[in-house]
């Protein structure tokens, strides 16, 4: 079945996929094309706008005759909102935003349904999912977390098609955005004008800074097998107008990752903790916005999914996908966290992804096509 994949079609609807700009919450367009395209291989097709209809999700579906597990397909047609070059086909690869990240991925999937349709009956069913929420700060997953949550969709198995393309991606750390803000009561005023003892928010922030700075310390001590230590990160500091005005707030802007086994309610916990005595002591006021991008996510790699997956790696490339972990986070979290559905990742490998020169080869296209049938085959099989 994995000779008949067809590299040019991969070529011509990833090309024809990255030809659609579909920045985070404006999919709508390229939505209904991939709609359109499984349509034409024969899967039974849904496009859900009720809920998001600048960026609808597309549900296809492929149904065997006889009994067997569902397995879902899903990516994302958002992209990052940052400008390319116009998408081409060069030196056998396809370049262009969303090439890599991941509208080539989502060629795939719609590849493997279509050599499936025509090879016959098989037992079980496949569904593609593809979304336009994915890509934070401007999307955080809300469309797949409505459609496992609100719309009760639900699977025996899924693969995000991205993240992995030659390894076993075993865990990834959960992440949040920080947004801390420090105030003081009363107008800006000249730095001379300012009462005594006035709590300066600037000051307090350097405190804060201090305080996690420290707390990322203690963190490095310990070391998830898989990802790493857990991290506080600032990448922005907004404080003041004026060199002689004395500033009435100070922003902190930053992530907290943590490790499977933690969740987003103790991390804002143990923050609390870290900025309470400080507001106390400088008599400033500390709030915290900790907004969720994805939780953290772990499999077990002898899960009759993973198992699947790295003997289809191995049927396609004669080689082991070695077991690994990354900081990262993606949509396989949700599928665990929102619906219980065990989750893999892999996909075509790229390269550029939100960066300035963003491809993809045709024949990594060719090569995870080739993977999901095989993995499919060993799943429907066991």
């Amino acid at each position: 079945m994995i000779e008949n994949v067809d590299a040019d079609r991969l070529r011509d609807l990833t090309l024809e996929l990255v030809e659609i700009e579909s920045p985070t919450g404006d999919t709508a367009e390229v939505a209904r094309r991939f709609a359109q395209r499984l349509e034409e291989i024969g899967m039974d097709v849904e496009v859900l706008d009720e809920a998001f209809p600048a960026t609808p999700i597309v549900i296809g579906r492929l149904q065997a005759r006889q009994p067997g597990p569902s397995v879902v397909l899903n990516g994302h047609l958002d992209t990052v909102p940052i400008p390319h070059e116009p998408a081409r086909v060069e030196n056998g690869s396809v370049y262009g935003r969303g090439s890599a990240d991941m509208k080539g991925a989502l060629a795939c999937a719609a590849e493997a349904a279509r050599v499936l349709k025509e090879s016959g009956p098989f037992p079980g069913e496949l569904v593609i999912i593809a979304i336009g929420m994915h890509e934070a700060p401007g999307g955080r997953g809300e469309d797949l977390t409505w459609l496992l949550r609100e719309h009760g969709f639900r699977s025996d198995f899924a693969v995000v098609c991205e993240l992995s393309g030659d390894t076993f991606l075993a865990a990834h750390m959960g992440q949040a955005t920080v947004e801390i803000t420090i105030t003081r009561p009363g107008l800006v005023t000249h730095e001379l004008k300012t009462a005594a003892r006035t709590p300066h928010p600037i000051l307090a922030a350097g405190r804060v800074i201090e305080a996690i700075a420290a707390r990322n310390a203690e963190l490095a001590t310990t070391e998830h097998p898989w990802v790493g230590a857990e991290t506080y990160f600032l990448g922005e500091v907004h404080g003041g107008d004026f060199y002689n005005r004395f500033p009435n707030e100070c922003r902190l802007i930053g992530t907290r990752r943590w490790a499977p086994g933690n969740t987003l309610e103790a991390v804002e916990e143990e923050f609390l903790e870290l900025l309470d005595p400080i507001a106390a002591e400088t008599g400033c006021s500390i709030e915290l916005d900790l907004k969720l991008v994805r939780g953290a996510y772990s499999i077990d790699p002898e899960h009759e999914l993973s198992r699947a997956l790295r003997a289809g790696y191995r049927d396609v490339t004669g080689t082991e996908l070695p077991v690994t972990g990354i900081k990262v986070v993606a949509d396989g979290a949700v599928f665990q966290g929102e619906a219980s559905i065990p989750t893999v990742y892999h996909g075509p490998a790229g390269t550029g992804a939100h960066g300035d020169i963003e491809f993809v080869p045709v024949a990594e296209l060719v090569r995870a096509t080739q993977v999901y049938l095989a993995m499919l085959q060993r799943l429907w099989a066991a």
